[in-house]
C-alpha cells in the first residue's frame, strides 16, 4: 500500500518540477524584447529582460547612409528583426552568408544551417566571420557559443543571451 503511493507523490512531484521548469522557460522567452536605444548619443540594439538590459550592437557607421539607412534607421530596423525572429523561433543561431551578392549577418533555427532571416548587410569590405566573431565576443566566451566546423561561424544566441546576462560587462563592440 505504501509503494503506490510513494510512486504516486514521486509522480506529482516531477510533474509539478517539469510544470514550474517550463513555466520559467516561457516566461524567459516572453519576457525578452529587442528595441533601439540611444546610449551616450548612439543608436544601439538593446536586448531587455525584466531586470536588465543587454546591449548588442552600437551603430556607429555611416556607411549605408547614402542609401537611406543611417545609423539610426539600421537599428530600430535590425531591432524589429532581432524581436520578430526571436517570436517566430529562427534566431537560435547567428550566422553568415550573401545575399544579393552581400555579406550579411543572418538568423538559423538549425546548428549548421542555411540562413533562414537577414539581419543586417555588411561592409563590402568586412571579413563576414571576423565581423560576428567580433560583434559576439565582447562579453563571452566563445568556447560556448561558437561552431566553427563548417567554415562559417554559427553562435548560439540562446546561450550567448544568458552568457552576456551573467557577465558584468555590458559595453558592445560597435
Amino acid at each position: 500500500m505504501k509503494k503506490p503511493l510513494v510512486t504516486l507523490l514521486l509522480t506529482l512531484t516531477s510533474l509539478a518540477l517539469i510544470e514550474v521548469s517550463l513555466e520559467k522557460s516561457v516566461v524567459a522567452e516572453e519576457t525578452i524584447r529587442f528595441v533601439c536605444e540611444n546610449h551616450q548619443g548612439i543608436p544601439t540594439t538593446v536586448a531587455k529582460t525584466p531586470t536588465e538590459s543587454i546591449p548588442i550592437i552600437r551603430w556607429v557607421s555611416d556607411h549605408f547612409a547614402g542609401s537611406g539607412y543611417t545609423p539610426e534607421v539600421r537599428c530600430a530596423e535590425v531591432s524589429r528583426r532581432f524581436q520578430s525572429y526571436y517570436d517566430s523561433g529562427m534566431i537560435k543561431h547567428l550566422t553568415t552568408g550573401r545575399m544579393n551578392s552581400q555579406s550579411i549577418v543572418c538568423v538559423t533555427s538549425q546548428d549548421q544551417g542555411p540562413c533562414q532571416g537577414l539581419l543586417f548587410t555588411l561592409k563590402p569590405d568586412s571579413n563576414p566571420n571576423q565581423t560576428l566573431l567580433e560583434l559576439m565576443a565582447v562579453r563571452v566566451s566563445q568556447s560556448t557559443v561558437l561552431n566553427e566546423t563548417t567554415g562559417r561561424v554559427y553562435i548560439d544566441f540562446e546561450s550567448y543571451l544568458q552568457e552576456a546576462s551573467q557577465t558584468p560587462e555590458t559595453t558592445p563592440l560597435w
